[in-house]
């Protein structure tokens, strides 16, 4: 784990086994450089120039020096040009920072020196929340999934020293940054959990054992939590939810975790997550290639509750209920069909053309029980939906449909703060005859005819939400696995959804 703490020494009152600096292009050498040059390195700016590091985002560079009799590490890190947006430099600082802890963690310096970087051009982007972006960057950067490997290391252990050239300043907004460093703290550690989830392999965590994970997490975090199978659900009437789970030897389960504010009558946000353990398409068996990676169809439902884990422990003034219908959808004389009509928990029914379209059956019904059985004021639901936003939008920003533009613009704010980018999808009307049936009330695939398979499941999914509800779909099939410089599960929609939560508290 990489800690994370505040100091009000200056820079170099810090002792530590390296010195961080975060330069931007361009650069010019700071007093803190400065201190290299007399002591250590008197041409630092020509060495710099020499080994071609010139501040550019992603760039690094490491010297050797004594310091105070000690040998330490001098680690250089660009993060880019400074005349971008102020959310283009958050995702500079971010990217900074996830090479800073890698070369922590390959060069063993168990701790370091870092000033915090400045960026004024947004009045309500305070150093307090450049902190929180640091402590969050910091700690899924250390994530690495070893758990089956039979020489796996030891987590790296390392701290960072966080200072502020401008003493006053930290001593005015002390508690303030301190309560957003733990949130920060806390929130990569819930990306790490739900990681960790999605990158286990599908024949250990199976819905049974992802339902007992939670209920452990429910516990030390003294949440209510309930969970039932497909007994329970076929007596409410969750067809979609039962068509799915029929083909599978593994018991699905319908989960169900509360967090509960101190504050009387306060607003309930309801948080629905897809949990496909494992994807194989069903009896509209995907090929071969199209089946690996398919473990990670569960990633709505592991965000939901590392975002619920992680506003435990922050604890904002506002309500939250999380659903999660965990199943595997696999192929079996017990499968569903095509053809198949299945009825929805609200009457509603659909024709299944493809079995593989399952995602959309079991959050069908999930967002039926979220509204039959609590009250939200808003509902967000978010899940490894479509290939086709993928295909869209690649692997940079999930997609968004809603037709409330506050929430809409609501979420996309906070995209720009923790990096967890939204781009809004149109939920047209005009797209809705390509999931009509000859002879149901919905098909569950879009007509080939219409494309824009992401949009045609948002619509499918808004006939199960009340129209006086404030209704996002979040589809994060493009960013939630093997994204660009990650291995693995990458944790999305979690920041997203704990920083929504905290703006409405």
């Amino acid at each position: 784990m990489i800690s994370i703490r505040l100091s009000e020494n200056s820079f170099w009152e810090n002792r530590a086994e390296g010195y961080f600096f975060l330069l931007e292009e361009n650069f010019s050498i700071s007093p803190n450089l400065k201190v290299i040059e007399k002591d250590c390195y008197p041409h630092l700016s020509e060495i710099l120039k020499k080994h071609k590091f010139e501040g550019k985002c992603g760039q690094s560079f490491v010297l050797s020096g004594l310091r105070a009799g000690e040998l330490v590490q001098f680690v250089f890190v660009g993060i880019g040009k400074i005349d971008i947006s102020w959310d283009k430099k958050l995702d500079h600082l971010r990217k900074a920072i996830d090479k800073l802890v890698k070369t922590m963690k390959n060069l063993e310096i168990k701790s370091g020196v870092l000033s915090i970087p400045y960026m004024h051009e947004r009045k309500d982007l305070k150093i307090s929340e450049i902190v929180k972006q640091i402590a969050v960057s910091a700690q899924i950067a250390n994530y690495e999934f070893t758990a089956f490997k039979a020489d796996k290391k030891e987590e790296f252990s390392g701290e960072i020293i966080l200072t502020n050239g401008e003493k006053e300043v930290l001593a005015e907004e002390k508690a303030l940054i301190e309560e957003f460093l733990f949130q920060g703290m806390t929130i990569g550690k819930a990306m790490n959990m739900a990681r960790h989830w999605a990158d286990t392999p599908p024949n250990v965590l199976t819905p049974t054992v992802f339902a007992k994970e939670v209920e452990a997490l429910a516990k030390s975090a003294n949440l209510k939590y309930s969970v039932f199978g497909r007994d329970k659900a076929i007596e409410l009437g969750m067809g979609g939810f039962a068509c799915v789970d029929a083909g599978s030897d593994q018991d699905g389960k319908f989960i169900i975790v509360e967090y509960k504010s101190d504050v009387k009558n306060a607003s309930l946000i309801g948080l629905v997550g897809k949990g496909v353990t494992f994807d194989s398409g069903g009896i509209s068996l995907k090929p071969s290639a199209g089946m690996t990676g398919m473990k990670y169809d569960m990633c709505g439902a592991a965000a939901v509750m590392a975002t619920i884990k992680a506003i435990s422990e922050i604890k904002p003034d506002v309500d939250v209920v999380v659903v999660a219908p965990v199943v595997e959808n696999m192929p079996s004389g017990k499968s569903s069909r095509q053809d198949d009509i299945v009825t929805f928990m609200n009457g509603k029914t659909a024709e299944i053309k493809s079995t593989d379209a399952e995602g959309r059956l079991i959050l069908a019904d999930a967002l039926c029980y979220l509204q039959k059985f609590y009250k939200p004021t808003v509902i967000i639901d978010i899940a490894t939906l479509t290939k086709a936003v993928e295909i869209a939008l690649g692997h940079f920003y999930a997609g968004l449909l809603s037709r409330d533009e506050k929430l809409v613009k609501e979420l996309e704010i906070a995209g720009q703060i923790t990096g967890d980018k939204v781009w809004q999808l149109p939920l047209d009307d005009e797209y809705k005859p390509a999931i009509e049936s000859d002879f149901a009330d919905l098909s569950n695939t879009g007509k080939s005819t219409y494309g824009a398979g992401t949009i045609t499941a948002g619509l499918f999914l808004e006939n199960f939400v009340d129209k006086n509800i404030p209704w996002a779909h979040l589809d994060i099939a493009g960013v939630a696995s093997d994204v660009p410089g990650i291995k693995g599960a990458s944790g999305a929609g979690i920041r997203l959804l704990v920083e929504y939560i905290l703006k409405h508290q």
